[in-house]
């Protein structure tokens, strides 16, 4: 993973992965002297999304889960949608440890992220297959 786009990458393979990673993940960052600056919590954020005309627009408000980190003076928030604190947590650590000074611990956690991510691009090539068989050609149909 190149370094300006790690934490965006990160972001969104923990948001999408099974527990089970989630665990691994978690029982990685134990092997760290990682501080827990904010124990997972639920709260509400709110959404913003921009509409037709790329406007903002408030959707409304949505169930997040957060958790903050500090690792050798290095800061890591994690903020996920639903009551996930585990997966918040993790989140928060794998930003710290990637960000970190040990480079055994930041590869073993780049080489689960991309392990992660080969599977769930597999998992979505997979479904945009199973959804491209329903897929209808109305041209086709005109002449029916």
């Amino acid at each position: 993973m190149d370094h300006l786009n790690e934490t965006q990458i990160c972001t969104s393979i923990v948001n999408d992965m099974p527990r089970e990673s989630i665990r691994e993940l978690l029982e990685l960052a134990e092997t760290a002297p990682i501080n827990i600056i904010s124990t997972p919590k639920a709260g509400l954020s709110m959404m913003h999304v921009l509409d037709a005309f790329d406007s903002e627009f408030l959707l409304g408000e949505v169930l997040v889960s957060s958790a903050e980190v500090t690792l050798d003076g290095k800061r890591g928030f994690g903020m996920v949608t639903g009551d996930e604190p585990e997966r918040s947590l993790a989140r928060a650590c794998a930003e710290v440890l990637l960000a970190g000074d040990n480079e055994l611990l930041k590869s073993r956690v780049q080489k689960l992220l991309a392990s992660e991510q080969q599977n769930l691009h597999e998992q979505r090539r997979s479904e945009e297959k199973l959804i491209a068989g329903t897929k209808v050609s109305f041209e086709l149909m005109a002449g029916q």
